[in-house]
């Protein structure tokens, strides 16, 4: 089993982890949700999820951009892990209705999936350039 060396290579491992459980979340259980209209009540996820999903990934991302910063010296990474944290922020916003948007299902799952993937992909370089 492959464990990180350091923490903010656990915290990049961390980050990714928790970008793909938020695109799965975002994606397919509303896919599942609508294949399986029985199971919506046993499968529905609390309510305060989009926070503590957000609230995880704040501290993650940002041990894992302050140590990689520390190691290459890159700020696109951290720059990109910004820009997924923002999504992220603007997709609570959408799902909590405070954007004002016509559909806040879709824009909730369009900016967090968009979060997700920018800040999985700032994980994946932070990673990648602490590596060359």
């Amino acid at each position: 089993m492959f464990l990180p060396a350091s923490r903010p290579q656990l915290a990049d491992m961390l980050g990714v982890a928790l970008s793909a459980t938020c695109l799965v979340h975002c994606l397919f259980l509303p896919l599942l949700l609508l294949l399986a209209p029985a199971l919506a009540g046993w499968i529905a996820l609390p309510e305060g999820i989009h926070a503590a999903i957000l609230l995880l990934a704040l501290p993650a991302a940002f041990v894992a951009m302050r140590g990689g910063w520390r190691h290459h010296g890159r700020r696109a990474p951290a720059l990109a892990a910004a820009a997924g944290l923002a999504l992220l922020a603007l997709g609570l916003a959408a799902h909590q209705g405070w954007l004002g948007l016509a559909d806040r299902e879709a824009g909730d799952r369009w900016l967090t999936s968009l979060g997700a993937l920018t800040l999985a992909a700032a994980h994946l370089g932070n990673w990648r350039a602490q590596h060359r």
